[in-house]
């Protein structure tokens, strides 16, 4: 039994118990709102296999950011200009003429960050997504990994390593 002195004191402790009242109520619906009718527990383990699968249907499974360690390739193609720039690159950089360099793969990527995906220790990088290029030149028996973005700013990525375009 609870003995109050004051009236203001037993104002205070009706106000608190009132107010734990009325949050408990409130977030005992809150967890269920968003379920909608699968609240109920399903009886049968079929049942069961039907709502978690869905479940899955409403919205597909999403990854951590980084979470991603091979960026996404697409079905796009590599703009002609811009391989062009990467054969200029690689002519200048194996010290060949363009006819012995070859193309080995081209894809179109979506690079985490603007590492595009040949980060540098210590260095730091904007974390976003951006649309780019892959492309594996090869000449004199080397292969050579271009990495680039739409615009044409690009890395020949080695061993993990980048390594600047040549002047």
């Amino acid at each position: 039994m609870i003995v109050l002195n004051s009236p203001a004191r037993g104002s205070s402790v009706l106000i608190v118990l009132m107010l734990a009242t009325l949050g408990a109520g409130c977030t005992a619906g809150s967890h269920d709102e968003g379920r909608g009718a699968a609240a109920a527990e399903p009886s049968t383990v079929e049942n069961r296999r039907a709502a978690v699968e869905n479940e899955g249907k409403k919205m597909p499974p999403m990854r951590a950011p980084g979470e991603e360690a091979v960026p996404s390739q697409g079905e796009g193609e590599v703009p002609p200009q811009l391989l062009a720039i990467f054969q200029d690159d690689l002519a200048r950089r194996a010290q060949v003429k363009h006819d012995a360099i070859t193309v080995v793969s081209a894809t179109e990527q979506q690079w985490s960050d603007s590492a595009m995906g040949c980060p540098q220790p210590g260095q730091m990088y904007a974390q976003m997504i951006v649309p780019g290029y892959r492309v594996v030149l090869q000449a004199n028996g080397e292969r050579y990994a271009y990495h680039s973005d739409r615009s044409g700013t690009f890395v020949v990525c080695s061993n993990g390593l980048a390594f600047e375009p040549m002047k």
